[in-house]
């Protein structure tokens, strides 16, 4: 055995585990690992309460994102990154409470105390959009409109057809179902009059009238605001069974989401106190 491995051996069974603490870090035990090294391991942990804040939290509700927001931040460290594509359906904020100060080129950040921002789709708004362009018979359009009547807007403002017109529709649909369809007339006052016949009795005729397009109020978002949108009711017959099909095209939800998206926003940027910046947080 060389002197070398003689003093290694010894200072190896002298080294012990040691603790060491610094004002504001975290204490840090060293254990030894032989050859004279040492492991690292912050005790952190083990603290009554962590050294400082970090983490992140999910909120699905803007006005609990405010709240949190409000309580959580500074304008001096603290920013809100808004991530927004009407096109893709897509919204989302992040607030970073230990971000990088634009006051101080000296005071950097961790940037790992955040909260997300992530709103939930509500159920109508789910229904109507994942329907729209989906070809429908008689029956399924009438269910349709039938359990979805509340989001239903009529009114003489808007001149589209009211709840009570929709279900008037819907009982007509109902009762026509064995039937052949045949011509359809545009009528003057926005409605569509097609003609059908009872089937397998030629000599028995009857109208269906239909509307256009009709209204419908609904949030974007759970809790959130509700925005009117304008369908159009589609319709193709076979000329061969006389079967008809419906369907209804939903106009420019993207730019409903957009409203919505906006008035969020400019609700953020009011009520929040730190500043709204566009785009994703590395």
């Amino acid at each position: 055995m060389t002197d070398k491995t003689e003093a290694q051996t010894i200072a190896d069974l002298a080294a012990v585990p040691m603790i060491k603490t610094e004002d504001g870090m975290p204490p840090l035990a060293f254990t030894p690992t032989g050859s004279g090294e040492y492991s690292m391991t912050s005790l952190e942990k083990y603290l009554p309460s962590p050294m400082r804040k970090a983490g992140t939290v999910v909120l699905h509700e803007l006005d609990s994102f405010i709240d949190f927001v409000k309580r959580q931040g500074s304008l001096t460290y603290s920013n809100i990154y808004l991530d927004v594509d009407y096109g893709q359906s897509k919204v989302k904020a992040v607030a970073i409470f230990n971000d990088h100060s634009d006051k101080d080129e000296t005071a950097t950040g961790w940037r790992d105390h955040r909260a997300v921002f992530n709103p939930r789709w509500s159920e109508e708004w789910n229904r109507w959009v994942k329907n729209s362009g989906n070809a429908m018979g008689q029956v399924e359009l009438a269910n349709f409109l039938e359990k979805n009547i509340g989001d239903i807007v009529g009114n003489e403002v808007n001149k589209m057809p009211t709840g009570s017109e929709v279900l008037t529709f819907v009982s007509a649909l109902t009762e026509t179902r064995k039937v052949k369809y045949g011509s359809a007339v545009n009528l003057q006052n926005g409605m569509v009059q097609i003609e059908f016949v009872e089937d397998g009795d030629n000599n028995t005729k009857g109208k269906l009238d239909m509307f256009r397009e009709f209204a419908i109020g609904i949030r974007p978002f759970h809790h959130g605001q509700a925005y009117e949108m304008k369908a159009f009711l589609r319709y193709r017959i076979d000329r061969n069974s006389g079967e008809i099909r419906f369907w209804f095209e939903l106009q420019r939800a993207d730019k409903v989401l957009e409203d919505a998206c906006t008035d969020m926003i400019s609700k953020i940027k009011a009520e929040a106190g730190v500043p709204v910046l566009f785009g994703t947080p590395e």
